[in-house]
């Protein structure tokens, strides 16, 4: 028998405690001691007691996206070394409250929702080029993480959107798109790739609903019409602090679009 929700959240908040107590006290000598793994072996066995196995596996996955590499025989940047520790952290914090939220929203209820057909199907619209990956499965991760349903494109040419995709995008409940940066301008900003901006178009032009998120640097001119989105959240991919307030809001946005 499940326990309440109330201990769910509890067990989940203590956890959440234990890793801002790391972050708050993280140094390049004591990063990855013994409270680092007593933190994320509970958390992974956590998730797989009140979730799934999978769901556990998915923790993992998403807190080590962009890991890096430490060869042999290279020097040490220990400020960096530090700094990919912290964000490894900010990862587990991020990780664990959205399945706060999903026990906060759908525990006791999560076999009923999954037998039902969702009635929002959201399409991400999102860049498929290797550099931004890591950007692109971390809200996807977000969405599975909540067990949200979502439809993506296929990769293609950047000038044209195929007949499927933009079927997928009329047909969908609502238009989530990643706007990333692509080529640098002389004004030190950059644009984003096209057929992010046809795709959003193709949303407008069905009435969909759309939530917009937007990587700092992107010449807001060459986002013709932004200003008229309901919601417009902005990240950074290397800053920490951003990419927090940026999951918030995009849980508020989902919750807003009655996803979650």
């Amino acid at each position: 028998m499940r326990i309440s929700k109330s201990k769910a959240i509890k067990l989940i908040d203590e956890k959440t405690t234990q890793f801002k107590n790391l972050l708050e006290n993280a140094t390049y000598e004591n990063r990855f001691a013994e409270a680092y793994y007593l933190a994320y072996n509970g958390s992974k066995d956590l998730l797989a007691s009140l979730f799934s196995e999978d769901d556990a596996k998915k923790f993992e996955e998403n807190v080590n996206t962009g890991a890096g590499i430490f060869f042999v025989g290279e020097d040490i940047d220990f400020a960096k070394e530090l700094q990919d520790y912290k964000k490894r952290i900010n990862k587990c914090i991020t990780q664990l409250e959205i399945y706060r939220e999903r026990v906060q929203n759908f525990w006791g209820t999560e076999k009923t929702v999954a037998n039902k057909k969702p009635k929002i199907v959201p399409f991400i619209s999102m860049s498929f080029s290797k550099s931004d990956k890591n950007i692109s499965q971390y809200f996807m991760g977000i969405l599975t993480a909540l067990k949200i349903h979502f439809e993506t494109g296929e990769r293609y040419s950047k000038d044209n959107i195929s007949e499927k995709v933009k079927k997928r995008i009329v047909n969908s409940g609502l238009l989530i798109i990643i706007f990333v940066k692509r080529d640098k301008l002389e004004t030190g900003e950059y644009i984003t790739p096209s057929w992010l901006i046809k795709e959003r178009g193709v949303a407008q032009g069905a009435n969909k609903d759309v939530i917009v998120l937007v990587e700092k640097g992107i010449d807001e001119k060459h986002l013709a019409g932004l200003d008229y989105e309901k919601e417009i959240i902005y990240f950074e991919r290397d800053n920490v602090k951003v990419m927090e307030e940026a999951t918030i809001k995009f849980l508020e946005a989902l919750k807003e679009h009655k996803l979650i």
